[in-house]
């Protein structure tokens, strides 16, 4: 099986909701606990599984925010398949299962204030696909590209926020 293995990082910043007018001791406490949930040792990731082919022009709506990063590939037909939430702790790898019979496992390696440091690894039947490691900056989604998959491909769009 061939795997062409590649990570694209796209700088796809979150968007921050505007906060309402606070009292002072409210606004206090607010700024104490985003400074515990920024300090806080989980990144909360999700994956996305979608599957790339040749065929009529067609992109997920759930993608229109990487729209601009499909073109360079030689797809035009992008459906989402499955999309995985979990918090990702450091010393602990997350799995997911997706399509194919695959599991992708992330490790947090390293977190600051601007991006994280993600191990990320694809197995079938136990044998390992892809091992690659990436910076994202935070609220930000990198494209691990892959396996083949029912005439097209398999491509992870990762977020990382925290």
């Amino acid at each position: 099986m061939s795997i062409i293995p590649l990570i694209a990082a796209l700088t796809l910043g979150a968007g921050v909701p505007p906060t309402a007018e606070l009292v002072p001791t409210a606004m206090a406490q607010q700024k104490k606990t985003t400074k515990a949930k920024a300090k806080a040792p989980a990144v909360n990731v999700q994956i996305m599984v979608v599957h790339a082919k040749e065929g009529e022009p067609y992109v997920d709506p759930k993608l229109s925010r990487l729209e601009k990063h499909l073109e360079f590939l030689r797809y035009d037909n992008f459906s989402v398949l499955d999309t995985q939430r979990s918090p990702v702790v450091s010393g602990k790898a997350t799995s997911f299962s997706i399509e194919g019979g695959r599991k992708v496992t992330i490790n947090l390696l390293e977190k600051n204030e601007k991006e994280v440091r993600l191990r990320v690894q694809m197995f079938k039947e136990g044998k390992k696909l892809v091992d690659t490691t990436v910076r994202v900056k935070r609220g930000s989604t990198f494209v691990v590209a892959g396996p083949k998959y029912k005439g097209g491909m398999l491509l992870l769009p990762i977020t990382a926020n925290y």
